[in-house]
C-alpha cells in the first residue's frame, strides 16, 4: 500500500510538473533566432524547462504531503521516529539524478559540438578577432582578403560561418549576441574561441554579460549612448562594399 501511494505521488507530481513545464515553455519569451545553431539551442533550452518542471512538481507535491501527513499534531511532544537510513532510498536518489545530469551534459555537449563551425569558417568563411577592453570592443578581420584591424563595428556577411578568438586588454569581459544564442567569456592572459553562422539580415545586439567596471552597463548596445554598436549582418555584396569602404578610408587617415 505504501509503495502505491508513493507511485501515485510520483505520476501526479510528474503530471503536474510536465504542465507546469509546457506553460513555462509557452510563456517563456525569447529573443529573436538569428543564427542556424539558434534552433538547436532553443529545443535544448525547452527540454530543460520541461524536465525541471517535472522535478520541481514532484519534489514540491512530495514536501507538502510530507508537511501535512507527517506534521507535529497540537501538543505532541514525542520525539519523531529514529530512522537509520533507507539504503534503496538513497540509492534512488543518487542514482537519478546522476542519470539527469549526465543526460544534460551529453545532449548540451551534443548540440554545442554540432554547432561549431570553426573549421568551416577558416576553410571558406570568416575569421575575426575581438579584443574586449573597458568599455567596448574591437574586431580585426583575419582573412588576408579583409585584412581590417581595430574595426569598432562587426559586420558580417550572412550565411557564412564565422570563427570568432576572443581576448582582454583589462578586466573579464563576456561577449554575447542574444540573437545568435552565442556567449564567450574574455578571459585576461587566455584566448577563447567560439563561432557561429548568421542566417538573418539585420540588427542584433551586443551585451558584455560580465559586470566589468563602472561602465559596464555601457558595454550594451541596447543601451540608449551606449559605447558600442550592434552587429550587423548584411549580404554578401553589402558586405564587400562595406569592406572596401573600411579599407578607403583607413587608407585616407
Amino acid at each position: 500500500m505504501k509503495s502505491l501511494s508513493v507511485l501515485t505521488l510520483s505520476i501526479i507530481g510528474t503530471v503536474a510538473g510536465a504542465v507546469l513545464g509546457v506553460l513555462l515553455i509557452v510563456l517563456t519569451t525569447l529573443p529573436e533566432q538569428a543564427s542556424v545553431q539558434a534552433t538547436d539551442i532553443d529545443y535544448l533550452y525547452d527540454a530543460f524547462l520541461l524536465f525541471s518542471g517535472i522535478i520541481f512538481g514532484i519534489v514540491v507535491l512530495v514536501l507538502l504531503v510530507a508537511v501535512v501527513r507527517f506534521r507535529a499534531r497540537p501538543n505532541d511532544d514525542r520525539d519523531g521516529s529514529n530512522l537509520h537510513g533507507i539504503t534503496w532510498l538513497e540509492v534512488v536518489w543518487t542514482v537519478i539524478p546522476f542519470i539527469l545530469v549526465a543526460l544534460v551534459a551529453f545532449f548540451s555537449w551534443n548540440i554545442l559540438n554540432n554547432g561549431n563551425v570553426t573549421g568551416a569558417a577558416e576553410k571558406s568563411g570568416q575569421r575575426v578577432h575581438i579584443t574586449a577592453f573597458q568599455y567596448g570592443w574591437k574586431y580585426t578581420y583575419l582573412n588576408e582578403d579583409i585584412a581590417i584591424k581595430d574595426s569598432p563595428d562587426l559586420v558580417v556577411p550572412v550565411n557564412v560561418p564565422i570563427a570568432f578568438d576572443i581576448t582582454t586588454l583589462d578586466v573579464m569581459h563576456s561577449f554575447w549576441v542574444p540573437a545568435w544564442r552565442m556567449q564567450m567569456g574574455a578571459t585576461p592572459a587566455q584566448t577563447n574561441y567560439t563561432s557561429i553562422t548568421p542566417n538573418k539580415i539585420g540588427e542584433y545586439d551586443i551585451v558584455c554579460a560580465f559586470l566589468c567596471g563602472t561602465g559596464h552597463t555601457q558595454m550594451n548596445s541596447a543601451v540608449d549612448g551606449g559605447l558600442v554598436t550592434k552587429v550587423r549582418v548584411v549580404s554578401q555584396a553589402d558586405f564587400d562594399a562595406w569592406v572596401a569602404e573600411t579599407k578607403a578610408k583607413a587608407a585616407a587617415a
